[in-house]
C-alpha cells in the first residue's frame, strides 16, 4: 500500500491530477510566472491541487466521504503498473525498505533547511537520520528533491560498504 499511495501522490501524478481536472488554467499567476511556464510547472501544478483538495476538505467539514468519490475516479484513472514502476525506483522509498528490512525501529528522518538562492528559486540542504546517525545529504531546489537526493546518497553509501 505504500508503494501505491507514494505513487499517487507523487509531485508529477498530482500535477496530472491538476491537468486532468482543469486546474492548469485557472490559477492566477503572476507575468514572470507564466513566462517561465508556471502553468506546467508540476511543483505549482501538484501545490495547487493539493490546495484544492484541502479546501475542498474543509468546506466539507472535515468530511472525507464528501472527497471520496473525485479522489478514487482520479486514482482509479491510473496504470497500476506505472504505480509500481515510478515507485519502485523512489530513492526514499528504497531507503525505508532497507531501513525497515535492518531492522532499524524507526523510519529514517529527513532535516531540511534552506541554504541558499534567491526567495523564487532557493536551494535546500536534507540530511537523512537512521537511528539518530547520519547516512546521507543532498541538495535541491525543493525540500522534496533535496530529501530525495539525501536518501539516494544514502543508498549509494550503503552499496559502496556492499549493504545493499
Amino acid at each position: 500500500m505504500t508503494r501505491r499511495r507514494s505513487a499517487l501522490v507523487d509531485e508529477k501524478q498530482l500535477a496530472r491530477f491538476a491537468t486532468e481536472v482543469g486546474l492548469d488554467f485557472r490559477i492566477r499567476l503572476g507575468e514572470g510566472a507564466k513566462r517561465e511556464g508556471g502553468y506546467t510547472n508540476p511543483n505549482i501544478l501538484s501545490s495547487t491541487f493539493e490546495a484544492v483538495v484541502g479546501a475542498y476538505y474543509l468546506d466539507n467539514n472535515r468530511n472525507i466521504d464528501a472527497l471520496r468519490p473525485l479522489i478514487e475516479q482520479l486514482f482509479d484513472s491510473v496504470p497500476k503498473d506505472i504505480m509500481v514502476v515510478r515507485s519502485s525506483i523512489d530513492s526514499k522509498n528504497k531507503l525505508q525498505e532497507f531501513v525497515q528490512a535492518n531492522g532499524a525501529t524507526t523510519p529514517p528522518k529527513y532535516e531540511t533547511e534552506q541554504i541558499g538562492g534567491m526567495s523564487h528559486a532557493p536551494e535546500f540542504l536534507a540530511k537523512v537520520y537512521v537511528n539518530g546517525k547520519i547516512y546521507g545529504e543532498g541538495k535541491g531546489r525543493n525540500k522534496k528533491d533535496a530529501e530525495k537526493e539525501a536518501a539516494a546518497d544514502a543508498l549509494a553509501k550503503l552499496k559502496k560498504r556492499g549493504l545493499l
